[in-house]
């Protein structure tokens, strides 16, 4: 395993993570070292056939020669999918598409010409067959004359204005001075005042409204079931009593009440349904205005040493504290009504004496039953974050489902599946145990023992009470009076046992409030951060983008680029160069405030920078709102108008489309709005191929128009004439931009040359002359 990082310069991962350690390798690296590490991938499997599809894109071009003949060295049979000529010299057909029926095919000479045996070009003239014709012209001079094009590309030559300065570098990162989303988290009870204020701010609201309504309902309830005890002791009293009309009128009363209690039931169900809704109206929104802000989504999800299931958290977990703490409210009304009804019945039945005992049989109860209590709020919090982790699997599988085809890997994602899922099952087996045990004691402290303690009040009620126990008149009362006993006395440890159940739900639920409420104090975090520490600056300016002596350092601690200082004015672009891993993307990623700016000054346009990410991005929506993202159709439209001053509100829609289709002719892709229409609304991501989708990302870099343009590898699933095009329509548009890339047919287009050297701190940058 040592061997095969060290044929793909990726041995530096072994001293940067733990062997055993689970790591969230999308996101810990680069894509050049993505693509390494696929590269030994296949060696470690040594097919004979191996299908590359783009795989060296965002390589240097001396890894991808290194990668080829390895390769060739091992006798594995290659079918590539590549833009790069320089890979010709590695094959002996060229097989060229154009994506409308027309294929040609090329075999190589013994003198290193291709010759064309097959061709069945369509007769459309369109720019995807024109496309394709070029990308086989430049394989082919490539493969005719591979000397003189790379003399070519490297026909410039560069002139040291910079380079980074030697400082010690591990006494001043050894700790975390990055003030971002470093938070103390509070204790239980604070987090719960904070829930209550958010979901209940005043009485007198939507939410206020319905919770007086649960407390009527419960209190109609409680008073209903009060009536009903005593019609069971008034029934046999009219029964021993053999009085008929009482008892027909009784039947009266009894129907009355019980439809009474039909509709309290439902009602209280409704109500309980729409105050959870309404609960995570509100927590949902209150989350949402501090994770969609200020890039507060990606600090989170991209916090060092820590993984945070943001998505399970603001769906499934908001969703189920809702609904519970609904329940626990209803839950929670109910039996302190009851208690305080059925202990003023208790008092009228049985005096003081008869509260006493049922009060010391409740506390002693409560309190054996908490000493033995498991940790249920602990418990459950683990088992919402296993069902997030077995939920980011499935999601996972989903976004990645191409790939894990290609390599065949069905069965080792079935594998890591199934692991996530029995640590899910064996967890919840643990609390199903814990619970079923801890309800047997519940059951039988709260149910099953409370009948004794119902037969001694029964004895001490008869014993005291008067009355000539021969009269029939007598035995219905003392009747009535032990049947109604025995049902306050049964409610009452209803009640009881439902606060101690309460007590175990509101456990369960605490694990929820710290798993939502750790989430929200991260985002507040995330809002209040500067994101610049105390001893950097960061100036606005309208003309230029500025590093003075800034410490690139990932939120890891690791120092990538040291006292980093550049200029980039209007119309002098710059090229960022360097191995894969070595900062390329870090720096734009300061520049952007994703990461703080450890120390130094950066200047920078408040306004006017557009990026363009090397992963391209498809949006929800329809062709129209790929090109114009992130504005929405509205705002498009005004920013159209504004390039037309002749242009009124009515015609706003034709301009922006008139505009729209001029921006898909100059990256070639018009041929999307004749077969998909501005309106189609299919899955983009699965539609369009990595190269139209990097187009697409160019073609919202012309539709924003800015003076600054920040191109991460954005072009690099492009063919070389596609991607030199673009380039050419940017500088004539004006923008200025800064290339992160390791193709050297860009350097005609950047004045300056920025090199990471090693991703250890050392840089230099250059004058490029032409």
């Amino acid at each position: 395993m040592v061997d095969l990082l060290k044929n793909v310069d990726l041995e530096y991962l072994l001293e940067r993570y733990p062997l055993d350690k689970e790591i969230n390798w999308g996101e810990e690296l680069s894509l050049g070292e993505q693509q390494r590490l696929g590269m030994a991938r296949l060696f470690y499997h040594r097919p004979k056939f191996a299908i590359l599809d783009e795989c060296t894109s965002a390589v240097t071009t001396d890894m991808e020669e290194r990668f080829c003949k390895k390769v060739r060295a091992m006798g594995t049979s290659c079918i590539t999918i590549s833009h790069r000529p320089a890979l010709v010299a590695f094959h002996d057909i060229v097989l060229s598409l154009d994506g409308e029926g027309g294929w040609d095919v090329q075999h190589r000479r013994n003198d290193s010409s291709f010759s064309t045996e097959e061709s069945d070009f369509s007769s459309s003239e369109t720019n995807r067959k024109s496309d394709a014709l070029v990308v086989q012209r430049a394989f082919m001079s490539r493969a005719k004359s591979n000397t003189s094009l790379r003399s070519k590309e490297h026909s410039y030559s560069t002139e040291v204005i910079a380079t980074s300065r030697k400082v010690e570098i591990q006494p001043t990162i050894q700790k975390s001075r990055i003030p971002h989303l470093h938070c103390h988290p509070r204790p239980l009870p604070p987090r719960v005042a904070a829930m209550l204020k958010i979901l209940v701010p005043k009485l007198l609201d939507k939410q206020g409204g319905q919770l007086l309504a649960v407390a009527v309902l419960v209190l109609s309830r409680t008073w209903i079931s009060d009536r009903i005890a005593s019609l069971n002791g008034t029934t046999v009293k009219f029964v021993l009593e053999q009085d008929k009309a009482a008892f027909i009128r009784l039947i009266g009363v009894s129907i009355l009440q019980s439809a009474a209690n039909s509709f309290v039931a439902p009602s209280l169900r409704t109500l309980t349904a729409k105050l959870a809704l309404g609960w995570r109206i509100r927590m949902t929104n209150h989350l949402l205005r501090y994770y969609l802000k200020r890039n507060a989504f990606y600090k989170v999800f991209n916090m060092p040493g820590k993984s945070i299931d943001a998505d399970q958290r603001l769906t499934l977990d908001v969703d189920k504290l809702t609904n519970d703490l609904a329940g626990l409210v209803t839950g929670m009304v109910k039996p302190l009504v009851d208690i305080l009804w059925f202990t003023w019945r208790m008092k009228l039945l049985s005096g003081r004496r008869g509260i006493a005992i049922l009060y010391a049989y409740m506390l002693l109860g409560l309190g054996f039953l908490r000493a033995i209590s498991p940790d249920f709020g602990h418990l459950s919090g683990q088992e919402q974050e296993l069902e997030g982790t077995f939920r980011f699997m499935h999601s996972r599988l989903r976004t990645h489902a191409e790939s894990i085809a290609f390599f065949g890997g069905g069965s080792r994602e079935k594998a890591m599946i199934e692991a996530k899922f029995m640590k899910l099952i064996n967890h919840s087996k643990i609390l199903l145990r814990k619970q079923w045990l801890y309800g047997i004691v519940d059951d039988f402290v709260t149910k099953q023992l409370p009948h004794n303690v119902t037969w001694g009040l029964s004895l001490l009620y008869a014993l005291e009470h008067k009355g000539d126990r021969a009269l029939t008149s007598t035995q219905g009362e003392l009747a009535h009076a032990l049947r109604f006993l025995a049902s306050v006395v049964s409610q009452s440890f209803i009640a009881f046992g439902d606060i101690l159940e309460l007590h175990k739900k509101f456990l369960e639920l605490s694990g929820g409030i710290n798993r939502i409420f750790e989430l929200e104090e991260l985002l507040r975090t995330a809002q209040r951060s500067t994101m610049v520490s105390s001893n950097a600056m960061a100036v606005a300016s309208e003309e230029i983008i500025s590093f003075r002596e800034v410490d690139i350092v990932t939120p890891s601690q690791k120092l990538l680029a040291s006292k980093l200082s550049c200029d980039v004015v209007p119309g002098k672009s710059l090229l960022l160069t360097g191995p894969n891993g070595s900062g390329k993307s870090s720096i734009f990623r300061v520049l952007r405030d994703l990461w703080p700016t450890f120390s130094g000054r950066i200047i920078k346009p408040s306004e006017g920078m557009f990026h363009v990410p090397q992963r391209p991005y498809t949006s929800l929506g329809t062709l129209r709102d790929q090109i114009i993202y992130p504005l929405s159709r509205e705002e498009a439209e005004i920013k159209v108008l504004s390039l037309h001053k002749d242009g009124n509100k009515s015609n706003a829609s034709v301009l922006l489309d008139d505009h729209l289709k001029t921006i898909l002719e100059n990256v070639r892709l018009v041929y999307l709005l004749e077969r998909e229409g501005w309106d189609s609304n299919p899955n983009w991501e699965d539609v369009l191929s990595l190269g139209e989708q990097q187009r697409l990302g160019m073609a919202r870099l012309f539709f924003q128009h800015p003076k600054f343009g920040i191109l991460d590898e954005c072009t690099n699933a492009t063919s070389v004439d596609v991607e030199e095009h673009l380039y050419r329509l940017a500088t004539n548009m004006g923008i200025t931009v800064i290339t992160s890339s390791q193709r050297p047919a860009l350097i005609p287009f950047h004045a300056l040359e920025l090199k990471l050297i090693d991703g250890e701190g050392n840089w230099e940058l250059c004058k490029i002359n032409q």
